[in-house]
């Protein structure tokens, strides 16, 4: 699988961004975080803060191949399960593609999937939810500059609710919307990774029992009781 990369005009010669921002000078510190939920999105945000770089977003693989188009990271952190595709095949791509991504690491809320992301080119692995800060940052090391746990902020409450509320609804708007197979194992999936960075186990166990032939009635239920928690307002 190819990615076919915006390209520019110089010199008579057709030059992807990539190749020309990939040694510009004073350009360091760029995490490009490729992930769907919000909740994951802001425990790694808070995690990052302190950090001398930049975070930039992406909730899906064509988010981030616009990303890409435009920019060369100095790390790259991918979700394993994205809504319009696997992860998997965007850490193939980087992986490939000259001049690399410096670093590229897969997250994931299914562990099992480690062996696999480094078969497909990842050069480390994240299960969520990500326990340890020090772990965090020492793989992002040196391309930012870690800061001790004591100095890393305490994660906001009212942000990290919001973000959990947020895709609470959208783990059951997926499972109303998924039709076909490949729907409700992406939802599924999503929701299992919320499940486990919530360290919700009556939801994990839910999930991780349900059947992908029909509508998980369990798992809706369960999410309708932990949205009576979330108000919108």
């Amino acid at each position: 699988m190819t990615t076919d990369y915006a390209r520019v005009e110089s010199a008579g010669q057709s030059l992807s961004p990539l190749d020309m921002l990939a040694n510009l000078p004073g350009r360091r510190g760029t995490l490009l975080l490729v992930e769907d939920s919000r909740l994951s999105s802001e425990a790694i945000r808070m995690m990052f803060r302190g950090a001398a770089g930049r975070l930039r977003r992406a909730d899906s693989l064509r988010s981030a191949r616009r990303h890409l188009s435009l920019y060369m990271p100095d790390a790259i952190l991918i979700d394993l399960g994205l809504p319009d595709g696997s992860g998997l095949d965007l850490i193939a791509e980087l992986s490939r593609h000259r001049p690399r991504v410096p670093r590229i690491i897969a997250i994931s809320g299914q562990p099992e999937m480690e062996e696999t992301s480094y078969a497909f080119g990842a050069d480390a692995f994240i299960a969520k939810p990500i326990e340890s800060l020090a772990h965090f940052r020492t793989l992002l090391a040196p391309d930012f500059f870690p800061i001790s746990e004591a100095d890393a902020p305490a994660r906001g409450r009212r942000s990290t609710a919001t973000a959990a509320r947020d895709d609470l609804y959208l783990a059951l708007d997926l499972l109303l919307m998924g039709r076909t197979l490949d729907q409700r194992k992406y939802a599924l999936q999503f929701i299992e990774g919320v499940a486990r960075i919530l360290e919700d186990a009556e939801l994990l166990t839910a999930v991780q029992q349900a059947d992908t032939d029909s509508i998980p009635k369990q798992v809706m239920q369960i999410l309708r009781t932990r949205l009576l928690g979330h108000p919108l307002i």
